[in-house]
Order: C-alpha cells, then structure tokens, then sequence
C-alpha cells in the first residue's frame, strides 16, 4: 500500500505525508502528547511504566524523545506481535535511497513479519522513524501480544469498563497486564497504556465475528417482553385551501409526481427504482427548508 499510494502522489500530485519518515509525525507528539503524558500524571505522581505499539512510529519516537528528557526514570515498554517480532529480531530494514525502488521505505519485506491481527501494527517493514527510536534508545523493553490475547482484552475492556477500542488498543492493554503479572511492582506504581485506536474501525474484522447481524433468541424475547406500543403519529395541521390547490397544481402538471421526505430511505428506494426503469418523474421533498417557514411542508401534507 505505502508503494502504491507514492505512485498515486507522484502521478497525480497527490499530498504525499510520507508517514513512516516524516519527522513531523514524531515531533508533533513530542510537542503535545509528550507534555500531556507528563502533565496528566505529575501532578500527583511520576509515571513509572509507559506501554505503546508502534505502526508508522510516530508516537512511539516522539513521546519517548519527550518523556526521555523529562522523566528520565519512567520505563518505555513497547509492543509488537508475537508472530511478527521484528525488532525483537535485530534484523535490520534496508532503506533504498530515491530512484534505487519503489520506495524509500523498504527495499524488501522484513524477512520475520508474517499477517497477524494486530491492524495498525508492525507493518511488513521496520519504518526509519521506528528505527530512530530503537538506535536513539527511546524505549527500554520489548512486549510480545498475540492476536487472540488483544482480541479478548479488547472484548473484556468493553464489557467491563464500556471503553470501545479496537485490537491494536486490546493488545496494548493485555500486554500492559501481563507487565503487571510478570513484575512485583509495589503498591501505588503508576502505568499508562496507549490505546490509540477506536472499536468502530474494526466492524468487519474478528473483533466482531461473534455478534451476529441478526437479533439473536435473547434479544428476540427481550424485544417480546413490552408491548412495543409504536409512537404516536406526528400532529398535522388543518387543511387549508391554497394547500390544496398547490397541491392539485403540482399533480396536473406532472405525469408522475413524488412527494418524499428528503433523506427517507422508502423514499430513496422508489426513485431509484423509477430511475432503473427510467421513467421520468418531478420530486417534491416537503420536508426541505424550502418549505420549512410557517410549516409550509406540513401543511401541504396535510392536503
């Protein structure tokens, strides 16, 4: 994907952000996220144990630029999946110069990564800024996750605490507990992992493969279990006249006319299959701001 979106912006002029080398993306972490870590968690105590990922490395070379200068005692832990250990590895990513490839980020896939579940996680390459990170000694330690530990503490988090992240956030937070069940930390230690992600980016992914698209029995009977008494219908003016007479109007001048609510997907539906068929036809949406002073479009309803 990184090769085909450069051919993209060198094609088409696209914005190239270069995301995987582009120190800005560390620098603005360092300018803000950093701070924010130190502001957050100094004010009652130092922060003892920092835990995060890294995909393109931005927050992982930025915040731990910022939080090396500023609380040098904190412990860096960073993540990457159990079956894609690269870093882990030591071995090295080759970086072409312009023109020698493709790209300027890798020449060549690293030879460790294999597909895991961990979306926005370890791509197929080590990125500079990650690379930056690990020759600068911005972290002090490697954690290892797999697929199905983030999956479930993604699962837990949300059952548990209503916190909606997807599998890169559970894999964070399961390897900040296994840090936790691993270590004898005192009492009051303090720990931040990095959740950087939504849930509802993950709809189509495993993270949801057990919620099915239809209300399961239990549902059904939960549903069952009221009157399900259907509201009551919205209140319309009297008719008047001049209502009336727009109305007739529109339906004489037209051999097919529509009166449809703007965005009423019954709506949607019927032209579109007047448009497949391809007849013609005048629309009228009612509810449109066009008819909105003095409840025109009600009024019109009405008659």
């Amino acid at each position: 994907m990184v090769i085909k979106a450069k051919e993209l912006a060198d094609k088409h002029g696209f914005f190239w952000p270069n995301q995987f080398e582009n120190e800005a993306n560390a620098w603005i972490h360092e300018e803000t996220t950093g701070p924010e870590i130190i502001r957050a968690f100094h004010q009652q105590q130092p922060l003892d144990h920092l835990v995060c990922a890294y995909g393109t490395g931005g927050t992982m070379l930025g915040v731990g630029k910022y939080i090396r200068q500023k609380s040098p005692s904190t412990k860096i832990h960073v993540c990457e999946p159990s079956n894609a250990p690269m870093l882990y590895s030591d071995i090295p990513t080759v970086y072409p110069q312009e023109g020698d490839g493709p790209s300027t980020s890798f020449a060549v896939p690293h030879p460790v990564w294999r597909p895991h579940l961990l979306q926005g996680w370890a791509t197929d390459f080590i990125p500079k800024l990650v690379n930056e990170a690990k020759v600068k000694h911005t972290f002090d330690n490697l954690l290892h996750v797999g697929g199905n530990d983030a999956i479930k503490t993604a699962k837990d988090l949300a059952v548990r605490e209503g916190i909606l992240t997807g599998t890169s956030g559970g894999g964070v937070l399961s390897a900040a507990i296994k840090l936790v069940e691993d270590n004898d930390f005192p009492d009051g230690t303090s720990i931040l992992a990095i959740l950087a992600d939504t849930g509802e980016r993950y709809l189509s992914t495993p993270l949801f493969e057990d919620i099915p698209i239809d209300m399961t029995e239990e549902e059904k009977e939960l549903a069952a279990s009221t009157p399900s008494c259907p509201p009551p219908p919205p209140g319309l003016p009297e008719v008047f006249p001049f209502a009336t007479k727009w109305v007739q109007n529109e339906i004489d001048s037209h051999k097919v006319v529509i009166f449809s609510l703007e965005y009423c997907e019954f709506c949607w539906t019927l032209t579109g299959f007047l448009d497949a068929l391809g007849v013609p036809y005048h629309k009228i949406d009612i509810d449109s701001f066009e008819y909105a002073k003095d409840d025109l479009g009600n009024k019109y309803r009405s008659a």
